[in-house]
């Protein structure tokens, strides 16, 4: 069983592998060691999605792929950014899930550093730049971070139950 994590951006790689092993010190998921965040990162509304899923799956394996991306205030962004690229595929055993971020990546890491839930959903970037963040300090900052501060976060559960279905063999 194949198990690859696709993310928007390279500094996502490093975020998601911070909170990956996070989440097994905590002990609330031991993710599989064979779980791969591709080294590619995907735009959202993109037609190469298709290919590069049909790349990955081409092997004959089972595969699972998750997509995590940002919705960027849009409810419907994983529906219309990801999977209206990847209906239909041909005969392959790929079954594609995708987390949409509440509005970014930086939300997460904002609430998990302690600050203000309601401010850090509203404007992350802007409440992380008093600190002097950059976009390339995702994931190190992600390794300062609480996932216990994101438990009660709706898209941060998600995002676990993604994660626990991935590592699950079908």
């Amino acid at each position: 069983m194949r198990r690859i994590v696709f993310v928007e951006d390279t500094y996502g790689k490093e975020f998601h592998r911070a909170v990956m092993r996070k989440l097994a010190e905590s002990r609330v998921l031991n993710p599989p060691a064979n779980i791969r965040i591709d080294p590619r990162p995907v735009r959202k509304c993109d037609n190469e999605l298709r290919r590069l899923v049909l790349s990955v799956a081409v092997s004959g394996e089972a595969t699972k792929v998750l997509f995590v991306i940002d919705d960027e205030g849009r409810p419907d962004a994983g529906d219309s950014d990801v999977v209206r690229h990847l209906r239909n595929l041909p005969n392959v055993d790929v079954s594609i899930r995708v987390v949409a971020v509440s509005p970014m990546h930086e939300a997460w890491l904002c609430i998990g550093l302690g600050y203000d839930r309601r401010s850090c959903r509203s404007d992350p970037v802007g409440v992380l730049r008093s600190e002097e963040y950059e976009k390339r300090h995702l994931g190190q900052w992600a390794e300062r971070m609480s996932v216990d501060r994101l438990m009660s976060e709706r898209d941060f559960g998600e995002y676990l139950d993604a994660l626990r279905w991935l590592a699950r063999d079908p």
